[in-house]
């Protein structure tokens, strides 16, 4: 065997990411909250870096008018920044003030839920046994304000009279905000027209249209309402109108234990029948580069000044490559947000039941990314809808068959959903009847991939419930 040393040469071909390519990728995965403290961070370590006046005085200014988002995609968009221009003139005492605000500005913490309800149970005078009652029910909330637990299996072990626990409802139900503590949003509205002093004969036609008539509301279809209502188109319309000012989830203008750290990326509302995308770029502010600290390389001279220019020059590339990047990242998530809103359409205006079939690849092809970098993007991203607050990666399912042939025209999500409400209207159904029942709204859905659905939300076999 030779055991001689040599030379030998070879050819190949390899990728090295650059360290701007790398940032890049750091930065767009980021939360709204990480990309805040990563900026927080990289401003008191960089003295290049530099809020511009402009930036502070709308920051403090309160009035009517708002930056536009065409005005901040405007931010987005810019890419050279080798012709920034910069104001003239001497120091700037206030820069560092500027940068200090920033770093110090951060939103309190809201009131959560059910902190709200504590705090006002603590200022009402009942009896000890009621309290314990309200505290336990109040426990039992989710952040939309719903019942976790059953009210039968929350109250087993206190065993509590009928009496009591009535008294100890009414006594949540009549706090702030209306329409807590029921079973869901059907119940939430009900509660929520009795409380507005709604007549009893209205408010048992409000009840009938909530319960029944939804969707045909939805469709328009007044004048059928009407007729099982056996009451005046006119009337329906004005129930509708009160309808429509009501809150579905009263909860979600509270925080949650759960969404506590989460503050949504983005937002999509339905305005007046039109869908309005708006980016949180709130205490980001459009950074720039420092033209006092820029300008010092131009005035040093002696034995330390190359070394003192070499590190001028690498903070001022290493703070024009941070705004590069964090324009990117609200670019990309601009176009992607606007695709989600494009293709989802639906769901934002209609609910969480009209959710579409949707894979990265979809909106990936559509911003003009590779699949990869949308799955960087959909990572811990949040958005504020109408209808709460989703993780971005929620919209992202694949399908499952309708009775109608078409293989993706229902999402995953919406098939859990019905599950779950399944579950929750007819108690302790199995795997198989869930899928009987699926099928009789159209769904395609095998009683295995039930088994799987139903694990996945947590809920136990139909042996155990």
């Amino acid at each position: 065997m030779d055991a001689s040393l040599g030379l030998n040469q070879s050819l190949r071909t390899e990728q090295n990411l650059s360290p701007q390519m790398l940032q890049s990728l750091a930065l767009l995965p980021m939360p709204i909250l990480e990309l805040k403290a990563h900026i927080q961070a990289e401003i008191e370590a960089n003295p290049a870096l530099e809020i511009p006046d402009s930036e502070f005085s709308n920051t403090l200014q309160e009035g009517p008018e708002q930056r536009t988002l065409d005005d901040r995609m405007d931010d987005a968009d810019a890419s050279d920044y080798e012709n920034m221009s910069y104001s003239d003139g001497g120091f700037d005492p206030e820069a560092s003030d500027r940068k200090q605000m920033m770093i110090e500005n951060s939103s309190a913490p809201s009131q959560t839920l059910k902190e709200h309800l504590t705090e006002q149970l603590g200022e009402t005078q009942v009896p000890q046994n009621i309290r314990t009652l309200c505290e336990a029910l109040i426990s039992n909330l989710d952040q939309n304000g719903f019942f976790i637990l059953p009210l039968d299996e929350l109250t087993e072990k206190l065993n509590p009279s009928k009496e009591d626990l009535e008294k100890a409802v009414s006594v949540v139900q009549s706090f702030d905000p209306a329409g807590v503590c029921v079973k869901d949003f059907r119940e939430s509205l009900i509660l929520q027209a009795k409380m507005s002093g709604m007549a009893k004969e209205d408010l048992e036609h409000f009840s009938e249209m909530v319960n029944n008539h939804l969707e045909k509301l939805k469709a328009g279809k007044f004048k059928e309402v009407a007729s099982a209502l056996r009451i005046p188109e006119e009337d329906v319309q004005t129930l509708f109108s009160i309808l429509k000012s009501l809150t579905p989830y009263p909860g979600q203008n509270f925080s949650s234990e759960a969404l506590n750290a989460v503050e949504p990326d983005f937002s999509i509302r339905n305005k007046n029948g039109k869908l309005v995308l708006e980016l949180n770029r709130s205490d980001i502010p459009d950074l720039e580069i420092s033209p006092e600290f820029e300008s010092l390389a131009d005035d040093l001279k002696g034995p330390e000044a190359k070394e003192a220019t070499a590190y001028i020059r690498d903070h001022v590339r290493q703070a024009k490559t941070l705004i590069t990047q964090v324009n990117l990242r609200f670019q990309t998530l601009y176009k992607a947000a606007a695709a989600i809103m494009d293709y989802q359409s639906e769901f934002f205006l209609n609910g969480p039941r009209y959710l579409k079939t949707m894979t990265l690849k979809d909106i990936a092809d559509i911003v003009g990314v590779h699949e990869t970098t949308m799955s960087r993007l959909a990572q811990s991203k949040w958005v504020d809808t109408d209808w709460g607050i989703f993780q971005l990666k929620y919209f992202f399912s694949q399908g499952v068959a309708s009775t109608s042939g078409d293989q993706n025209s229902v999402s995953r999500n919406v098939v859990k959903d019905m599950i779950a409400e399944i579950v929750a209207e007819n108690g302790s159904l199995s795997d198989q009847k869930i899928s009987d029942l699926l099928l009789s709204r159209g769904i395609k859905c095998a009683r295995r991939t039930v088994g799987k659905y139903r694990s996945e939300l947590n809920i136990d076999s139909s042996y155990t419930r």
